[in-house]
């Protein structure tokens, strides 16, 4: 029988290779929006040179849970990073599955009520949902029912990155992943979860053309720079 494959990582021995690793970017230095400020995530930048390292992380089709290797093989010449509020609604809920949402609502603000008094709010909503239970069972064709987790405000992290899709460096693309960030605390306890992000350390400190033309490749064979206005004259011996 084969045997289970862990499900997380060892964040401590990855966090003490990233020490020798990880490198800072700032923006407008590099080719880096706004870096992400949230004390829930936790995210590196690594050099590809020690992409290798990080091989047996890597897990196509079943990942680990508390480790993401965001863009493993496809080092970024550019990240930018935008915040989503990702949201889902269910409304084809019936009137048992409505209910048995109230009654574990309703078991829940119970077994508080054992441990001390109850707020006002939760004594308000006690009562609502022991009357909405009743008139629901006399008259379940009279509501409508949805479920969705709009307004918990579950916002997500996500990373665009170009990279090149050829060992020559000709061709270059983007993608976007999702970032992984600290769930909430649960009886006191944090899971945490980290975010290596692979970068290209020469270009990631340039810009690449979208257009694939190599404009800048083909101005840096010209040793002799003159600007004059908003023009500049590139200058090279003929061969």
């Amino acid at each position: 029988m084969a045997k289970k494959r862990d499900e997380e990582a060892p964040l401590t021995a990855i966090r003490l290779a990233l020490k020798d690793h990880a490198v800072i970017l700032e923006p407008f230095v590099n080719q880096v929006s706004a870096l992400p400020v949230d004390d829930q995530l936790e995210y590196y930048f690594v050099p590809m040179q020690h992409m290798s390292f990080y091989k047996p992380y890597y897990r196509p089709g079943q990942p680990f849970k508390n480790l993401k290797l965001v863009n493993y093989q496809r080092p970024a010449i550019a990240l930018s990073f935008y915040r989503k509020h990702k949201y889902k609604m269910d409304r084809n809920v019936g009137p048992i599955e409505a209910m048995n949402h109230l009654k574990e609502r309703r078991d829940e603000l119970l077994n508080l009520s054992m441990m001390g008094p109850l707020s006002q709010g939760q004594q308000d909503e006690l009562r609502q949902t022991d009357t909405l239970l009743r008139t629901i069972r006399q008259e379940p064709e009279g509501y409508q029912f949805c479920l969705s987790n709009y307004h918990h405000y579950y916002h997500y992290w996500y990373c665009t990155f170009r990279y090149f899709e050829d060992e020559e460096k000709t061709q270059n693309s983007s993608d976007n992943e999702h970032l992984l960030k600290h769930t909430e605390r649960v009886k006191g306890q944090v899971h945490e979860r980290l975010n290596i992000i692979f970068i290209d350390p020469y270009y990631i400190t340039r810009q690449v053309p979208y257009d694939n033309k190599l404009i800048d490749r083909e101005l840096e064979t010209y040793p002799h720079k003159f600007r004059n206005g908003i023009t500049t004259l590139y200058v090279r011996k003929n061969q």
